[in-house]
């Protein structure tokens, strides 16, 4: 059985609320949030009972970039698939050479060092999926499509969070932006 990120309604634990009260603490250090506002999202944060409250109480802050942080990140695939999620390290350019093949990025739980992230794609016979956090603006008009699909399921961006910019090409191929799916009480196994 593999581990899953936890899904938006998941109870958060104390270690999630000091994640979300650090990153609070971070954004007013550095002049991102005024005494007042840092003062309403911290009891925003310590009263959340579930993971959708402690994000909504920091969509609009993204972590100050990292000195460790990589410059890009490259996927490459052919007649196969690829995943990044969990918290994986999100610079500003992500590249994705995928040919017959699949590539999942998730970004809900990912650390993202800059406000805006492009997403350079070359498909061809293949797709590609992207999930964002409810927050996060999308931009797909660069994607240039030859027999291919460009979606962007998303709803209720701000202009405050995280802006993903997608471009490249998609041959015969499919792409796809959207939010996590809802977890239903009834159903046992749940999926991203």
């Amino acid at each position: 059985m593999s581990l899953e990120q936890p899904p938006p309604g998941q109870r958060a634990s104390d270690k999630d609320r000091e994640q979300a009260a650090t990153l609070l603490q971070e954004a007013h250090t550095d002049g991102r949030l005024d005494f007042q506002e840092l003062d309403e999202r911290l009891t925003q944060v310590y009263a959340a009972k579930t993971q959708l409250e402690l994000r909504t109480a920091t969509a609009d802050l993204v972590p100050v970039r990292s000195r460790t942080a990589p410059a890009e990140v490259s996927i490459r695939a052919t007649h196969s698939s690829q995943k990044r999620e969990g918290a994986w390290q999100v610079p500003e350019r992500v590249s994705a050479e995928l040919t017959h093949s699949s590539a999942r990025l998730d970004f809900t739980d990912a650390v993202v060092h800059s406000p805006e992230v492009t997403v350079s794609a070359a498909l061809t016979h293949s797709s590609i999926t992207m999930i964002v956090p409810v927050g996060w603006s999308v931009s797909l008009d660069e994607v240039e499509l030859h027999g291919g699909s460009a979606n962007n399921r998303t709803v209720g961006a701000t202009t405050n969070g995280v802006h993903l910019i997608v471009q490249g090409t998609a041959k015969y191929s499919s792409v796809t932006v959207r939010h996590p799916r809802k977890r239903h009480w009834w159903w046992p196994f749940y999926r991203k």
